[in-house]
């Protein structure tokens, strides 16, 4: 394709993104505000943003912040200082209805955005299929629980996915790590990511995503030394700020444990439980990126840390938007009736909002009470999680058996032969010192 045909697809897919994001966001705000549940929940977390951004504008701390909420009571805001300087300070010279609405636009771009990444690594290429599957996807994607209550929350975590994901793409160049380091600055749990790198023996990457960290934290202070040493100097350890660990929307293992166990504090086993979850994640990751799948490692290490953090509200979850849409993509490229059951049962599982239908409220008071039945339907994500975990490396060792050497350099051969790399295979750059390593 010529530099004036690419450049003319490339207009065209990002206006078509940009417009159906701003029809969906026009459409969540109709919908959501006339609906009586939501109506009184809609863009609650985005208030707290405001109100952060206003607090630097006014020189006041913003960990004094607190927005009172009549169904979740106080409302403190979370991040790093440099989140709210960034991200915060520019919707407050915006009536709240129109950040409100050009917040989510700006959020289901960067999901399009997403979605078009993926598709890249799932050797989408051609430029008109991947400009229809980008605006599909994005549609289909707004249906998903995470992205529903990402919207009617007004959350950032769709931002930060957007960051990651760059730096698994085909052609991030010297330029991987940075979006992880930016990413993790802005909000800290993409640090998993770091932990990836070093585990799958991408030390230059590590290095960039290390550096990016750290700049953004030094700005941080540049901007906001006081705020900026209360939250790196302890602020950042309390995850009680956020809501008890027990509601049932926190879809993070220790959730589901503390459901389990009638608990509203962390038990000291708990602890053990997480660190070995943390581990078989990160192995699970070494695993299927040494099978020749930088993609699918960062999918496992993302699982891991949803799974391992204190708290992972369903927004957070937005996290499996790539893996979604990449196992659809394969399973209509290899004509699976199998993937395709996989991947139904988790659009399925990331769809419906499974505990309302047994009863089980969203914030209760204490500790519930609850059959197996309502157990398993209070923890779904989790448990979707886990099992991908535990029997991905099974489908990834059979699919990928000849992924490994091709990314090591013995498969010469079969690429000569005519015969490609399987879909996924060395999604995301790898340099040649770190395929030796490998």
């Amino acid at each position: 394709m010529s530099t004036r045909a690419d450049t003319r697809t490339r207009v065209l897919t990002w206006s078509a993104v940009a417009i159906t994001a701003f029809a969906l966001a026009l459409t969540a705000q109709v919908l959501y505000t006339r609906d009586a549940h939501w109506g009184v929940r809609y863009m609650a977390d985005l208030w707290v943003y405001i109100a952060s951004g206003q607090a630097v504008r006014d020189g006041q701390s913003l960990y004094d912040v607190v927005i009172m909420s009549p169904l979740y009571g106080p409302m403190p805001y979370l991040y790093p200082p440099l989140t709210a300087v960034v991200f915060f300070v520019p919707l407050t010279f915006l009536s709240f209805g129109t950040a409100g609405l050009l917040w989510n636009a700006a959020t289901l771009i960067a999901l399009g955005a997403i979605v078009w990444i993926t598709l890249g690594v799932a050797d989408v290429r051609a430029p008109r299929t991947r400009l229809v599957l980008t605006v599909v996807g994005l549609a289909l994607v707004f249906c998903l629980l995470p992205t529903r209550i990402h919207l009617i929350f007004g959350q950032i975590n769709a931002f930060l996915v957007l960051l990651v994901l760059l730096d698994f793409r085909r052609d991030a160049g010297r330029w991987r790590g940075v979006g992880i380091g930016v990413a993790a600055g802005l909000k800290v749990t993409p640090l998993i990511f770091i932990a990836y790198l070093l585990v799958t023996g991408q030390w230059k990457a590590a290095r960039t995503a290390v550096l990016a960290f750290a700049g953004t934290v030094a700005a941080g202070f540049a901007v906001a030394p006081a705020d900026s040493l209360e939250y790196w100097g302890g602020l950042v350890f309390q995850s009680s700020r956020a809501g008890a660990v027990f509601s049932t929307p926190n879809q993070s293992l220790a959730a589901a444990m503390a459901r389990v166990s009638h608990s509203e504090v962390f038990a000291g086993w708990w602890i053990v439980v997480l660190a070995l979850v943390g581990v078989l994640g990160l192995a699970v990751a070494r695993y299927v990126h040494h099978r020749g799948s930088d993609f699918l490692g960062f999918c496992a290490a993302a699982l891991t840390g949803l799974l391992v953090s204190p708290v992972s509200w369903e927004h957070h979850w937005v996290y499996v938007v790539p893996l979604l849409v990449w196992l659809v993509v394969r399973a209509w490229q290899r004509r699976s009736a199998g993937l395709s059951a996989v991947a139904v049962l988790l659009v399925a599982v990331f769809t419906l909002r499974v505990f309302w239908w047994v009863g089980v409220p969203e914030f209760p008071a204490k500790p519930m009470d609850m059959t197996a039945g309502q157990q398993l339907a209070s923890s779904m994500m989790p448990v979707a999680a886990l099992l991908l975990l535990l029997l991905g490396p099974l489908w990834v060792r059979r699919e990928f058996r000849a992924a490994s050497q091709v990314r090591l350099g013995s498969g010469a051969g079969e690429r000569r032969a005519g015969r490609p790399a399987p879909v996924g295979v060395g999604a995301g750059p790898v340099s040649e010192p770190e395929v030796r390593s490998s």
